[in-house]
């Protein structure tokens, strides 16, 4: 007896699926790779075994929403996981807003040298010596790397992330002893 391979999803039902299985993904994003491997090989199987008898629509309308199945796999967990992605996010804003503030206070020294008829200053922004020059023909500006800005910009970089991605969360859990 000879069995006959399933037929292949038509492409729109294959971009149905697709389509949800990146949503599943990316709510999936921050649960352990090897496990979400073997969920994302029986989730496709299971899609493609309830298409071929409901059609695609139907079987993924079962499956309810992608975030939703998620969270069931999540709940399944012995602890939550913190969300790297998250963390990067944050960590880009900060870099971002520092940036911000880096440039408002360029700007703002070399403003206040030509309000006063010219000159040079030399400053310090986040460890990071930084010599203007402003007069009625030129606005210069240079600065340089230093260990201390390196350390300090690091270090903001560490926060921002360790704040967005919540890192405690990763360190075990003390429960009480009952007395």
């Amino acid at each position: 007896m000879t069995t006959t391979a399933p037929a292949r999803p038509g492409l729109r039902d294959r971009l149905r699926r697709d389509w949800y299985r990146l949503r599943f993904e990316l709510a999936m994003q921050d649960y352990p790779p090897k496990d979400y491997r073997r969920i994302a090989r029986s989730l496709t199987a299971e899609i493609d075994a309830a298409a071929a008898d409901t059609g695609m629509r139907q079987a993924l309308r079962d499956l309810g929403s992608p975030r939703r199945l998620a969270a069931g796999y999540y709940a399944e967990l012995d602890r939550e996981r913190p969300r790297y992605w998250d963390g990067g996010i944050v960590l880009g804003l900060v870099l971002l807003g520092a940036w911000v503030c880096l440039l408002a206070y360029w700007g703002g020294a070399g403003d206040t040298l030509l309000a006063q008829g010219g000159g040079t200053v030399t400053l310090d922004y986040l460890g990071a010596p930084t010599t203007i020059t402003a007069t009625d023909d030129e606005l210069a500006l240079a600065t340089s790397l230093t260990l201390r800005g390196t350390l300090v910009v690091g270090g903001l970089a560490a926060v921002g992330f360790a704040l967005g991605s919540r890192l405690w969360r990763l360190l075990p859990r003390r429960t009480r002893q009952p007395a």
